[in-house]
């Protein structure tokens, strides 16, 4: 059979605190609309809103976006009144960025009732995304039951971490009971940030050791990447490991959670949400969850300082320990909201990062604005790269890809 002439592929790349969307013609890759609801159900001193862009044409929106439901709808809403200005602008096919697909999932699907039930046992695997996730699809199926869904798996990208870091020292037979292991995230972002900065140095990826920071206003993390592969990840088996986040610890004492169910007689599900939800940047600074705020409150909120030192160690022990594991780094790559904006943060991580051969130029950090920058200095034997992540790229990119495959078959 022959493939249609292009597909409008609408792009859903949620966040625990965001809602991103790309219409992207495919397979064209031309970005028709784009957007993002940010701040959603989250406690913040700055107001929840929805920038949104047609064709470059850019506004925003102040909206109360108490959670994804209603981000979504209120999206949809956008894209209809596009549509309506432009019938170029109509939606051919529904992709999800979803967080853990578990064990069932490999790679990327289209979106059956069967799938749907298959992914409602999937919720507790990152309680954080994955229910909101869901809680869409769900949404897309019953409001808009002719458009076909895909489901992207984050976690594909980091099926080739070796066992030597993917184990937890547990009993063995419980961790192959349950599959317990490593499975990381991000994936998504980490792949195409990994290419991106390859194409920008004009080598190949199987040449290169690369660590990326994703700092991103809800989720973080850290990879290692060697010779195109993902050989380690700062998250786990659910997102919770690793980076302090914005509501989410990220590594902690396990003993202190068990003295702490002890004494507040807490469950595992009321410990689970505490470090899940009233956690990380909030936990510590309470105001808010965001560094941003944190940032700006620093030498006026005593707090703040203390965050975001936190905030900043976190990702330099993955640098190090990265750095260890490839026996130096060819190229750091920051990416997302907090790794490419703001410059203060890459300052900081890159602080005192000689002995890994990382060299900032600090008048380049300061000056970056847009695109692929190389920011690091003189003299330094690792590229230090700020790198704008494209997730919705990616995604749209492999939905396209099944459907392709869908449609001839």
């Amino acid at each position: 059979m022959k493939s249609k002439a292009g597909r409008n592929i609408l792009v859903f790349n949620c966040g625990s605190s965001s809602l991103k969307y790309r219409l992207i013609r495919m397979p064209q890759e031309d970005e028709l609309v784009c957007g993002e609801a940010q701040r959603v159900g989250i406690k913040t001193q700055g107001k929840s809103s929805i920038c949104h862009s047609v064709r470059g044409v850019e506004r925003t929106i102040q909206v109360d976006l108490p959670d994804h439901a209603v981000a979504l709808r209120r999206i949809m809403e956008l894209l209809k009144e596009d549509c309506r200005k432009d019938k170029r602008l109509s939606i051919d096919v529904f992709a999800h960025r979803y967080v853990h697909g578990g064990n069932v999932f490999s790679r990327t699907v289209q979106v059956t009732p069967k799938v749907r039930e298959q992914l409602s046992c999937t919720l507790d695997l990152a309680p954080l995304h994955n229910p909101v996730i869901y809680g869409l699809i769900e949404l897309c199926a019953a409001e808009f039951p002719r458009i076909k869904q895909y489901a992207v798996f984050d976690t594909s990208f980091h099926s080739t971490i070796p066992k030597e870091f993917s184990s937890y020292a547990i009993p063995a037979k419980l961790a192959a009971r349950y599959d317990l292991h490593k499975v990381g995230f991000h994936g998504i972002s980490h792949n195409y940030v990994m290419q991106e900065a390859a194409r920008f140095l004009k080598r190949d990826c199987r040449d290169l050791k690369m660590i990326s920071c994703h700092l991103g206003t809800g989720g973080s993390s850290v990879c290692a990447i060697d010779g195109g592969k993902s050989v380690n990840n700062s998250m786990g088996f659910t997102p919770l490991e690793g980076l302090m986040m914005n509501t989410r610890s990220g590594d902690l004492d396990l003993g202190v959670i068990f003295y702490i169910m002890a004494l507040e007689n807490f469950s595992g599900q009321q410990a689970e949400e505490m470090l899940i939800k009233r956690s990380g940047i909030l936990g510590v600074y309470d105001s808010s969850s965001d560094l941003r705020d944190v940032v700006k409150s620093i030498g006026v909120q005593p707090r703040a300082k203390i965050v975001f030192d936190m905030y900043v160690r976190g990702i330099r022990k993955y640098v190090g320990y990265y750095s260890l594991i490839l026996q130096k780094a060819d190229v750091l790559i920051f990416t997302d909201s907090m790794g490419a904006g703001m410059p203060l943060v890459r300052s900081k991580v890159c602080e005192s990062m000689d002995i890994f051969g990382i060299k900032l130029d600090t008048a380049k950090n300061s000056s970056y604005k847009e695109g692929i920058m190389e920011i690091s200095a003189a003299g330094s034997q690792a590229h230090v790269l700020v790198v704008p992540t494209n997730e919705e790229i990616m995604i749209a990119r492999q939905a396209h890809k099944e459907s392709e495959r869908d449609h001839c078959r």
